[in-house]
C-alpha cells in the first residue's frame, strides 16, 4: 500500500519498493547511518513504532536527541471516553400479562453494555506530525482490514555543525522507513500581540 515517495512539509522521502517478501524498513538496533555529503543542517526521519509509542534517543554527531516514536496504528487523539460496566438486567413482564405459573422458567434477562458508568478515560492528543495515513491496511495474507488506521510520522532533528552521522536507538519496536537531509532556516516562533501583552503585564 505504501507509495514510492512521500512528500512531507516540502521534504521528499523516497521509500524502498514494497514488493512481496522484500523488507522496506530498518529495525532500530543502534546502527550508525552515514549522511550524504553536502550542505545541510537538519535530518528528517520517516518512522513509526510497533506495540505502543516508544521513547528513543538518537545521536547526531556528539548530540543526543530524545524523541517519542508513535505507534503505527490506533488513535492519535481521543475525547474523554466513559468506562462502562456490563450488567445483566431482568426483562420486565408486560403490563397486564398473566403471572407465570409456579415452576416456570426463570425471568428472562438481557445484557446491557452500558449498565453502570465506572469513570472516565481521559482524552489525549499525540503530537508527532503525520506524514502518511491509510484508512485500512492489508493483513499478511492480503486481506483488507477496514478501519484499521495506519500512520507514518515525520520527525526533524537539528544537526550540530559538522555532524555527518545519525546513530539509531537500540529498540526493535522502532522502524525507520526513510531518512533525508535539508538545509533550512532556523525555526523561530512568530511574534504575537497576545504574547507581547502577557510579557508586559
Amino acid at each position: 500500500m505504501l507509495p514510492r515517495e512521500i512528500s512531507f512539509a516540502g521534504i521528499l522521502f523516497k521509500l524502498a519498493p514494497a514488493d512481496l517478501g522484500k523488507p522496506n524498513a530498518i529495525t532500530a538496533h543502534g546502527q550508525t547511518i552515514t549522511l550524504p555529503p553536502g550542505k545541510y543542517n537538519r535530518v528528517y526521519l520517516l518512522a513509526a513504532a510497533t506495540n505502543g509509542d516508544q521513547k528513543a534517543t538518537f545521536r547526531v554527531g556528539g548530540k543526543s536527541v530524545d524523541l517519542t516514536i508513535q505507534d503505527w496504528t490506533g488513535f492519535v487523539g481521543q475525547w474523554d471516553d466513559r468506562i462502562w460496566k456490563v450488567t445483566e438486567e431482568q426483562i420486565a413482564q408486560r403490563p397486564g400479562a398473566p403471572a407465570p405459573p409456579a415452576g416456570a422458567q426463570p425471568p428472562r434477562t438481557r445484557t446491557n453494555i452500558y449498565g453502570e458508568m465506572l469513570g472516565l478515560r481521559p482524552g489525549f492528543i499525540k503530537r508527532a506530525d503525520i506524514a502518511w495515513v491509510a484508512s485500512h491496511r492489508n493483513a499478511a495474507d492480503g486481506r483488507a482490514e477496514a478501519y484499521a488506521y495506519s500512520y507514518l510520522f515525520g520527525y526533524a532533528i537539528d544537526l550540530p555543525p559538522g555532524a555527518r552521522t545519525v546513530v539509531l536507538p537500540d529498540n526493535e519496536r522502532i522502524r525507520i522507513l526513510a531518512i533525508t537531509v535539508a538545509d533550512e532556516p532556523a525555526i523561530i516562533a512568530p511574534a504575537h500581540p497576545l504574547y507581547d501583552t502577557l510579557e508586559r503585564n
